[in-house]
């Protein structure tokens, strides 16, 4: 008994123990499988999935010096250089970004950096004037910094022409590990000389074939050189750098034919000798050993990356238009991409950064990471890009461009709207008007990035650069949103830039009341969808308003009756109320109307560039004559005629006084001068019609008959005359420095003076004095009476373009110098009371009026002063440049700017 439970337990123990041998095996079969699973997974393709910032630092030396085409940085695998403006040279490690050691910078040559290159170990700084042929190479040490050699290049300062054959378009300095290659010609004969990195001694010299446009870039171990001989191929040829001797060379299949002239060409090339070579519109991508790879045809398309190749340029990636040649400066999308070419199949692939196509380079490469220099105005910067791998890349969706607004949104603006798709597959839409005159407005998705981050550095970036080279709308700008102004060739128009969330929009019209209008309304619109429940800010109101006119303000508003009259650039005359900016009319001159209109009884006249003279009614803007003539100069309406310069022909030196009956635009009588008038001038018409020349001579003529009652000899044969009247005083000067006081009844002349200094602009008549301001910045005050000189103030400098002007207002002259200065001068004394630098100089004005005095800087902003000290009141940013005179009425300051708007500002009085 005792022996069967004793068997009957031991096969239980059995039993249990294979149950748990089982369990076991099944745990291990099952955990292989799973880890067979994972290793699955593990090993599905890794492919380049975005470019990511690593690190940053500032560059803020200038990218290098343009005649040397010299970079400011440096990249290898061993370090990366970067030029400051103090001199120094800092080495930072090319994988953290720490900062290694910086590179003083000379004592004993302080000229600023103009390049820097990485040779190995050596580091060659470049140093000399910007402006100068002379540069001294130095040679550092990269582990230590220290100074190795010292040698001094002489290299062309000129920049060849694209017409000039013989001549090197490339970079004057070029360093690889074997050495480094100077070219110290721009134009044939075009000597080559090369330098030992490590001793600075020369190791060869060559002199190129005549009559050859070239370029070069450089390679991590070779130099490229690209070729167009007159009546040769074009072709691309190894260099060894140490040597200068020409390794294997290819002749490329140019469409260009030799008859039509050399063709434009350019080189790029990255560390590992890929390379790409462009003649005419032909592109040409080849590997380090010159194979041909692919053409721009076949190159048409930016892919993603399938592994890593080194990128070859930082652009677009729209690289090929409607006849498929490569392109690096297209405008959409807007970041930029880092293109690389694939070895094998010579198609070009690229991932994108935060940063936009238009203001970045590629400064170098090594293994798995890239370095750009970003040009974002007021940020200059060097910047490290990590290549991240992974098994898929970030989707991001894009919405449709034509469902962001809607017919509705459209109607607000005008009636009758339609959308159309872009046929090129890009996320753009342009909505058509109705009419064949109306303005298409374009809507246009510029980006959706993978985080909102991303898209937010991106839209700072751009708008920097916006506001940097463009005219911005300061009215409506707020964050994430910004509106602006841009001047081309083909035309004026304006746009909004909107971030918000991932998504970067661009609305564009040629009319940019369109724009106002309907930006807004595109803002909310991305507002519900990416940001459900946030509101747009709401726009702080204050007093006064601006008009979006189509075309830059460059003529005086006029106001008068509680009405503006004001002209843009594109023609149109808008009759705006003076207290809201409401539209009364608007009409269409057809062309440009750049010498100002008049107002007078109950008319305005406006006269084209198209030869095109109109007289409008001012209650309703209808057309009551017009006729065909030319006019230069300003208008001028008195005693019922409207007086007009005119030249037969248009570039005629000589020019003709015109009088016409105001009422219907019948010519009355004409006078033509005996020599030149090459700026006319508005004539000062009463009892007297007088009128100015550029040969020394003032004419007085009859206002009915325009017959020659008087003349006077004021100047000489090439003097100009410019006239100012002051009750029956006539106040004239000539360019070569006199002023004369003529009595406009009898022309008797009162007195003669003289100042030394060329006059251009005409002079200013207060409380009893004269003033006349020189074109080297010399105010002089003379008595009004006698002539007699009081005193003179000198405010010399380097201002461009400057025209001298002043005003009187409390006992104070205001007037800004060349030196960009605005001072306010003691009439009686012309001491300096108070001086306000204004950046870039003056642009309008001095202007005193109602208890202020108000002027312009070149950056675009109005200064209100208090004109018994000078000190400002109140400063305001128009966003473009003020291009007209302030206009003060009614409470209200009126300007027009170079970003198309009309100003009304309140006064800014005690």
């Amino acid at each position: 008994m005792r022996d069967r439970t004793e068997a009957r337990q031991g096969r239980e123990v059995l039993t249990a123990r294979r149950r748990r041998s089982a369990a076991i095996l099944l745990v291990v079969i099952l955990a292989t499988c799973s880890a067979a699973a994972l290793d699955h997974v593990t090993r599905l393709p890794r492919v380049p999935v975005e470019w990511r910032a690593s690190w940053s630092v500032p560059a803020d030396a200038e990218n290098g010096v343009m005649f040397l085409k010299a970079p400011g940085h440096a990249v290898s695998a061993r370090a990366v250089t970067v030029a400051t403006r103090q001199g120094t040279v800092r080495i930072h490690d090319p994988r953290t970004g720490a900062l290694r050691r910086t590179v003083p910078a000379d004592p004993a040559q302080p000229a600023p950096i103009t390049g820097v290159w990485i040779a190995v170990d050596t580091l060659v700084v470049a140093r000399g004037e910007p402006d100068g042929a002379e540069q001294t190479l130095y040679g550092h040490d990269l582990a230590t910094g220290a100074q190795l050699w010292r040698r001094t290049v002489v290299t062309a300062l000129r920049q060849p022409r694209l017409s000039d054959t013989g001549s090197y378009y490339g970079p004057r300095i070029m360093a690889t590990e074997h050495g480094i290659v100077v070219f110290e010609q721009a134009d044939e004969p075009l000597d080559i000389q090369a330098l030992d990195a490590r001793t600075g001694r020369p190791t060869a010299r060559v002199t190129y074939p005549r009559s050859c446009r070239l370029t070069g870039a450089a390679t991590a171990r070779s130099v490229r050189l690209l070729s167009y001989c007159q009546g040769n191929e074009l072709r691309l040829a190894s260099m060894d750098p140490r040597t200068l001797r020409q390794g294997w060379t290819r002749v490329l299949p140019s469409s260009f034919s030799p008859k039509n002239g050399a063709p434009s060409i350019r080189l790029t090339a990255n560390a590992e000798g890929y390379v790409q070579a462009r003649a005419g519109e032909d592109d040409f991508f080849l590997d380090p050993d010159g194979r041909l790879l692919s053409t721009g045809s076949q190159a048409v398309k930016v892919t993603d990356p399938d592994r890593w190749n080194p990128p070859l340029y930082a652009g677009s990636s729209t690289v090929a238009n409607d006849q498929g040649r490569a392109l690096r400066n297209t405008t959409w999308p807007l970041p930029a991409y880092l293109i690389s070419m694939d070895p094998g199949t010579g198609r070009l692939g690229g991932l994108p950064i935060d940063l936009p196509a238009h203001l970045v380079s590629l400064a170098g490469e090594i293994r798995d990471m890239a370095f750009v220099f970003s040009d974002v105005p007021g940020d200059g910067r060097l910047t490290a890009y990590r290549l991240i791998y992974g098994t898929a890349r970030p989707k991001t969706a894009w919405p449709d461009a034509c469902a962001l607004l809607t017919g509705r949104d459209l109607a607000a603006f005008a009636d009758g709207y339609r959308p159309a798709p872009a046929a090129d597959g890009a996320a753009k839409c342009d909505w058509i008007p109705p009419a064949d005159d109306g303005a298409v407005v374009s809507l246009s998705v510029e980006w959706v990035s993978s985080s909102d981050a991303s898209a937010r550095k991106l839209y700072t970036a751009e708008a920097a650069a916006v506001e940097e080279t463009g005219d911005i709308d300061p009215t409506t700008e707020a964050p994430g949103f910004l509106t602006y102004t841009v001047a081309e060739t083909n035309g004026f128009y304006g746009a909004t830039i909107i971030n918000v969330g991932p998504v970067i929009v661009k609305l564009t019209s040629s009319s940019r009341q369109a724009v106002r209008l309907l930006s807004p309304v595109l803002r909310d619109h991305l507002l519900a969808r990416y940001r459900p429940g946030v509101r747009a800010p709401a726009h702080v109101r204050e007093r006064g308003w601006s008009f979006p006119t189509d075309a830059a303000v460059r003529t005086e508003p006029v106001v008068t009756g509680g009405v503006v009259y004001a002209t843009s650039g594109d023609g149109t005359v808008s009759a705006l109320d003076a207290a809201t900016g409401a539209v009364r009319w608007r009409y269409r001159t057809g062309g440009s109307v750049e010498d100002g209109h008049v107002v007078a009884h109950g008319t305005v006249y406006a006269a084209s560039r198209t030869g095109r003279l109109v007289a409008l009614d001012t209650g309703t803007g209808r057309p009551r004559w017009s006729r065909r003539i030319t006019v230069f100069g300003r208008l001028v309406v008195a005693a019922g005629r409207l007086y007009l310069w005119t030249r037969h022909p248009a570039w005629s030196s000589k020019a003709e006084l015109v009088a016409l009956d105001a009422a219907s635009g019948k010519q009355l009588w004409s006078f033509q001068p005996a020599g030149d008038v090459l700026t006319p001038e508005p004539v000062l018409a009463g009892d007297v019609v007088l009128t100015g020349s550029d040969h020394g001579v003032m004419y007085a003529l009859s206002p009915a008959t325009g017959t020659q009652q008087r003349r006077y000899r004021l100047g000489g044969e090439r003097d100009r005359i410019l006239l100012l009247r002051t009750g029956t005083t006539v106040y004239a000067t000539s360019s070569s420095g006199g002023v004369n006081a003529v009595d406009a009844v009898s022309g008797e002349v009162r007195w003669r003076s003289r100042i030394t200094g060329t006059i251009s602009v005409r002079p200013m008549v207060a409380g009893g004095t004269v003033y006349v301001g020189d074109d080297e910045g010399t105010t002089h005050a003379l008595d009004a009476a006698t002539g007699a000189p009081l005193w003179d103030f000198q405010a010399k400098g380097d201002q461009p373009m400057f025209a001298w002007s002043a005003a009187v207002a409390d006992g104070l002259l205001y007037t800004v110098g060349r030196d960009r200065v605005l001072y306010a001068l003691d009439t009686a004394t012309g001491r300096t009371r108070r001086r306000l630098p204004l950046p870039g100089g003056r642009d309008t004005g001095p202007v005193a009026a109602d208890g202020t005095v108000y002027v312009s800087d070149r950056e675009g902003t109005l200064y209100a002063l208090d004109p018994a000290t000078g000190a400002p009141r109140s400063r305001f940013r128009t966003g473009g440049k003020a291009q007209t005179e302030t206009v003060v009425a009614d409470g209200f300051v009126y300007i027009g700017s170079s970003n198309g708007n009309i100003y009304a500002r309140p006064t800014a009085g005690p």
